[in-house]
């Protein structure tokens, strides 16, 4: 069973025996005083659209069948985020992502155990389901903010990419329904430049910041698409068609949104980060950073209740065999994958798009 976790996430064979180790319930401990300050419950991996830049519509490529009916309980993840409250500071942020995460179907009680406990929470959905009942009920559950995904005004040119007819329409919708049954929540959209979009950003801009629902956008840049094997230079390989083909075309898209950014639009990224997006851009195998990596300051659980720090690390524990997280990320195990982070030079989703720090 550990091989077909290690090979899951990529461990390697001098790496296998650490990891192992932290399946022990004798931890060795480290001094290390770092707290999370953000993190992801990846509750589900099921998605109901088709999109042309993420296969976790597909059957994951690294999950075997059996394991696909050992989802943590709603206890199990109580259990979690009562330990982690303990451990974490006040500005925290704990993301639900998936796939769909409104495809989970205790979904709402795990946020409300959140929301009891204090820490921020975010959502991120395509919107696909989002009608009067779910805005509510999210709304009900205590929901912070939700980040929905719309990369294109143009209707054909959205559902295109996400690969069935209609999003675009439920998107808006979406959007209407959260305003008037979550009143309290804040509504914001995450916009990623790929090559049959990037023409469409500044008039979507303009749109974003005259919408008086929508409390600010995140740009992000193409990445290699979800439950695919990992593929060096893969900009140039099977899934090439993403990246835009005029990369200074592109990458003068990204200064007029620094323009735009200065000048008080709703952009949520810093000029820091939208300068490595051009970066990237222009040349995708440099690393975009002069300093680390910011992931050592992470947490993740897997749909499967694994408990990492980077996906690229492999896993410290596990939330249905009711590891305590306190114990997990105070471990020396944990400490080493923190050091393995910081030395990483790899321009990977989390660094570009998601949990970016200036340098």
């Amino acid at each position: 069973m550990l091989s077909k976790i290690f090979r899951k996430f990529g461990i390697k064979n001098k790496d296998a025996a650490l990891m192992k180790d932290s399946f022990s319930p004798k931890r060795a401990f480290s001094d290390n005083s770092i707290k999370p300050e953000f993190g992801c419950l990846g509750i589900t991996d099921q998605c109901m659209l088709r999109c042309k830049m993420c296969y976790k519509w597909k059957p994951d490529i690294l999950i075997n069948e059996k394991d696909l009916n050992c989802f943590p309980t709603v206890e199990q993840y109580s259990r979690f985020l009562t330990g982690l409250r303990e451990l974490v500071d006040n500005e925290f942020v704990l993301n639900f992502g998936g796939g769909e995460a409104l495809l989970f179907k205790d979904i709402y009680d795990v946020i409300k155990i959140a929301s009891k406990y204090g820490l921020r929470t975010n959502i991120n959905s395509n919107g696909y389901l989002i009608d009067e009942n779910v805005a509510l009920r999210l709304g009900q559950s205590g929901m912070q903010n939700i980040k929905l995904s719309l990369d294109s005004l143009q209707s054909e040119v959205h559902d295109h990419m996400r690969g069935v007819k209609g999003v675009y329409e439920r998107v808006i919708r979406a959007i209407d329904n959260l305003h008037r049954f979550a009143p309290a929540m804040r509504i914001s959209l995450i916009s990623v430049i790929y090559e049959q979009t990037y023409r469409d950003f500044i008039p979507l801009m303009e749109w974003i910041n005259k919408n008086e629902k929508i409390e600010h956008v995140l740009v992000m840049v193409a990445m290699q698409p979800n439950n695919t094997p990992e593929e060096e230079r893969w900009w140039e390989g099977e899934h090439g068609f993403l990246w835009p083909k005029d990369k200074e075309a592109a990458g003068e898209l990204v200064d007029s949104l620094i323009q735009m950014k200065e000048s008080g639009y709703k952009i949520n990224n810093s000029v820091a980060q939208l300068r490595a997006v051009k970066k990237y851009i222009l040349n995708p195998e440099k690393f975009v950073k002069k300093t680390m990596c910011n992931m050592y300051k992470a947490v993740h659980v897997s749909s499967l209740g694994q408990i990492f720090l980077c996906f690229n690390y492999g896993i410290l524990g596990d939330i249905r065999r009711k590891d305590d997280i306190k114990e997990v990320w105070n471990s020396l195990q944990a400490q080493q994958v923190r050091e393995k982070i910081k030395n990483c030079k790899k321009n990977c989703h989390f660094l570009i798009n998601c949990f970016f720090e200036e340098d």
